[in-house]
């Protein structure tokens, strides 16, 4: 446990260092005395004024920790905090209102809570704020600090980045600058980082961001986000496992999910309903023939199946998609294959969208239960998007959704909250917040939808896997790395992803064995990814790569207990 108490020493860092800081200058104003934890006699500096800006000192037992640099911006520029004085302190809280020069009012609040690590609690207010923009501030690093999180791609920008030739870069975001946007495809995101140093910093709500780790000053974290309000909490301990279990708490603790999803798993991205199977032999039975096939073949080879994974399309429409409908064509009998399916061991899983399609999509628009903003693709696909603020709207697409879990489905795969939402303009959903705000809050809201409705038709045992997740997607669902490329970088870049996602509270994750875009690809690594898959969570095995006279034998040696 971390304790505050008074520094009679020089402050060290986490190797037992001593730490050199600069002492505040002559006129600078000791504003504000942090209570220290039980048993303390004297009281540690908490805020200090230095060289005439807002400063806030943490001292934990090995970490003294610097904020500094506080400011807004409204659409006339950046506004730096004056030196604070402090308002009101009562026992582990402290508050202070500064009246700037044009009348408006800042309120910085702060409260801490020991536990199994420090938690300090702060939050940047204005009066009046309605043209307030951003606000931000920097955090003292250290030349050999280390600093990961935020997303489970290596790096920020396109996703290709993240698995290039020659990538060097790894688990440590020093000298990146990453945006807090949730992009497609590899779309685990969690505004929340922890350092070497023994701290890790969780910025609430979800505005976009940025976290830039020493990338313009060598010396600093600055982290800048959108919003009339600024409101973090400041984690600390020495041990990194619960600075990852503080974050969790507060931004909801992950699902302990059916024990089933913890088998292999098969899919295909598209299943076609044949006449004859792979070697010409006549298809006979009732099912899907590439869901027979497959089954049929997986037993043959001694490979388990515990989930059978159906992707879009499997209705109808030019989607596949449409009125949650299932296509009888493409997947004749469908409520008799879920339950042999079953009778195989094996729960079916099928895509889902946070979209309409169908009537669905015109009622839905007619009514207004779609996102404002949006504009229709070219080719229609990803259109129109529910707005899940609205509980008219939220229910609709609950309501198709109950179709298919009436059917037996017990596993969905949750796509495309983070593709075509709209993030630009004046428009606001339904409850009021901007589109902008609304943006890395979609993703969370479409879990707990289909969660909602799951629960209650299945109890616990259903299964979602989102391909999106920010702040308060971790109760309701499992993760998967995205559309990954099929190259060794890519496995590298899994392999990043599943320690990335941990460390932000997603620890129920897999990735696309083998990767989801179709390069060529080295049996040798194909084999290895299987073998990475197999030491994941989720295990979960495509692409015809797999299937190889050379990987097949690594395949079915990962599954077998």
């Amino acid at each position: 446990m971390v304790r505050l108490k008074p520094d009679t020493t020089k402050p060290m860092d986490n190797g037992g260092r001593p730490v050199h800081t600069r002492k505040a200058s002559p006129l600078a104003i000791a504003a504000v005395l942090l209570t220290c934890v039980h048993g303390c006699a004297a009281k540690a500096p908490f805020i200090a004024i230095a060289n005439g800006d807002a400063a806030l000192t943490l001292n934990a037992e090995r970490l003294s920790l610097r904020l500094d640099g506080f400011f807004f911006e409204t659409a006339s520029g950046r506004t730096v905090l004056p030196p604070l004085t402090p308002r009101a302190r009562a026992g582990e809280s402290w508050t202070t209102d500064t009246t700037l020069p044009d009348g408006r009012v800042v309120r910085v609040s702060a409260t801490r809570r020991s536990g199994d690590s420090g938690r300090y609690a702060l939050v940047f207010t204005a009066r009046p704020d309605a043209d307030i923009v951003r606000w931000g501030f920097a955090v003292d690093a250290n030349a050999d600090e280390y600093f990961t999180g935020l997303m489970e791609r290596v790096v920020d920008g396109p996703q290709q980045r993240s698995w290039a030739p020659g990538i060097t870069a790894a688990m440590n975001l020093r000298g990146q600058r990453v945006d807090m946007l949730v992009k497609p495809t590899t779309s685990v995101y969690a505004p929340f980082y922890l350092s070497s140093r023994g701290y890790a910093v969780f910025v609430k709500g979800t505005w976009p961001g940025v976290f830039d780790f020493a990338a313009s000053r060598p010396d600093r974290v600055q982290i800048a986000f959108e919003g009339p309000r600024l409101d973090f909490v400041v984690y600390t301990s020495d041990r990194p496992a619960d600075l990852v279990k503080a974050h969790a708490m507060d931004a909801g603790p992950p699902i302990l999910p059916p024990e089933w999803i913890y088998g292999p798993w098969r899919w295909r991205d598209e299943h076609t309903h044949r006449t004859t199977y792979y070697d010409k032999t006549p298809v006979s039975g009732p099912f899907n023939s590439e869901v027979m096939e497959d089954v049929l073949m997986m037993q043959a080879f001694g490979i388990p199946n515990a989930v059978y994974w159906i992707d879009r399309p499997w209705g109808s429409g030019l989607w596949g998609y449409d009125d949650f409908e299932i296509d009888s064509k493409r997947l004749p009998h469908f409520p008799e294959m879920v339950r042999w399916l079953g009778s195989n061991g094996a729960r079916t899983m099928l895509w889902i969208a946070p979209f309409l399609q169908g009537q669905m999509a015109t009622e839905g628009q007619a009514r207004g239960l779609t996102l404002p903003g949006q504009t229709r693709p070219a080719n229609g696909n990803n259109y129109p998007l529910v707005d899940l603020t609205n509980p008219a709207g939220r229910k609709f697409w609950q309501d198709g959704f109950d179709k298919l879990l009436r059917l037996g489905v017990a596993a969905f795969k949750l796509d495309r909250a983070e593709e075509d939402i709209p993030d630009d303009g004046p428009q606001r959903v339904f409850d009021d917040r901007s589109i902008r705000e609304n943006r890395n809050a979609y993703p969370a809201m479409f879990v707990k939808a289909a969660h909602d409705v799951a629960t209650a038709r299945r109890g616990n045992d259903f299964l979602l896997m989102p391909r999106a997740a920010y702040t308060g997607s971790s109760p309701y669902g499992v993760f998967w790395g995205g559309d990954i490329g099929g190259t060794q970088e890519g496995l590298r870049a899994s392999i990043i992803a599943v320690q990335r996602a941990a460390v932000m509270g997603y620890p129920n994750w897999g990735s696309d064995t083998c990767g989801y875009n179709e390069q060529l690809m080295e049996q040798e690594v194909c084999g290895r990814w299987l073998a990475f898959s197999a030491l994941t969570p989720i295990m979960e095995v495509g692409r015809p790569a797999t299937s190889g006279s050379g990987t097949c034998p690594v395949h079915r040696r990962t599954t077998r207990r």
